[in-house]
């Protein structure tokens, strides 16, 4: 996930070290407005927008940027700042970015605020406020905030066998309704291989013995913000014979029957590469969970 980071800190440099310990978190760039010079998002996953709040609203550096923006359609945004009060639900501090972002047809997916110390104007009389602010809990919190910000990692197994394909018809939760392949998320401790294996026994019965990875594509749900990011693996060897789960229902299809039509809009897309033994990688943007907004698949060999 490739994220860009912008963030004006003019005062006591609050909120650059809130922007640091989110940008660490996600291995990001961190800019000023000042040293963007490239007004199109295209090439990033992810764009941050943090600074102070001034009378209410961000700093006019990040709110003069918004507009300056190419597009920022399908494009996913978060908004941080640090402030010397709290929000004010009823007269939002993020209102105002809030409105240029969703008037370039972004998408905000999350916003994090936490207090900074000070002494502007009358403030000073008193020896300002909010003192050793942001501290280690808010350093902490804005970490958790970028965590809830990476991709979700999953797998999905496909198994070939006598130009058939093996497919499982989803029983519940997300996708239920459509064939699909083998996987899901990863549990804590796993590696990516670990949870292909497990969900493959859990999902379908067979045990896997040699699996190659073949490609993964970054999927956003543009409707909800979910980043998913899917790993797919083509089963080599196997032991046992496929059996119904509560998840699944396995079924065997020759490779010219493949039900597309009753399967994710993607597949279609990146199906033909991986029977053809090509790896990939690559980015597809849903809305609504049926309408691709745009797809793009880069052959590795």
């Amino acid at each position: 996930m490739k994220t860009l980071i912008i963030c004006s800190s003019t005062h006591r440099g609050n909120t650059e070290k809130i922007g640091r310990a989110i940008a660490d978190e996600l291995n990001a760039e961190m800019i000023k407005p000042s040293e963007l010079k490239d007004f199109d998002l295209k090439p990033y996953d992810l764009v941050g927008l943090g600074s102070g709040i001034y009378g209410g609203r961000h700093h006019a550096s990040i709110l003069e940027l918004a507009d300056k923006f190419e597009s920022a359609e399908n494009k996913r945004f978060f908004i941080f700042s640090t402030s010397g009060f709290k929000d004010n639900s009823k007269n939002s501090h993020d209102k105002l970015l809030i409105e240029k972002i969703i008037g370039k047809k972004g998408k905000i997916v999350s916003i994090f605020n936490c207090l900074g110390f000070t002494d502007s104007g009358p403030l000073k009389l008193f020896g300002g406020i909010n003192k050793g602010r942001p501290n280690e809990e808010d350093i902490k919190k804005a970490k958790e905030f970028a965590e809830g910000l990476k991709p979700k990692v999953l797998t999905l197994c496909l198994t070939l066998k006598d130009r058939e394909i093996l497919l499982g018809m989803k029983k519940r939760g997300f996708g239920e309704g459509r064939w699909n392949g083998f996987g899901g998320k990863l549990e804590k401790g796993e590696t990516i291989i670990e949870a292909a294996k497990r969900e493959m026994l859990e999902e379908s019965g067979l045990l896997i013995e040699e699996i190659e990875e073949m490609g993964y594509i970054d999927f956003h749900f543009m409707d909800t913000g979910k980043l998913m990011e899917v790993h797919m693996f083509d089963v080599i060897r196997y032991t046992g014979e496929p059996v119904e789960t509560e998840e699944m229902r396995p079924q065997w299809f020759k490779l010219d029957e493949i039900p597309f039509e009753n399967m994710w809009a993607d597949d279609p897309y990146w199906f033909p590469l991986f029977l053809k033994k090509k790896k990939f990688k690559g980015r597809i943007i849903f809305k609504d969970n049926d309408i691709i907004l745009s797809h793009e698949l880069e052959i590795l060999n």
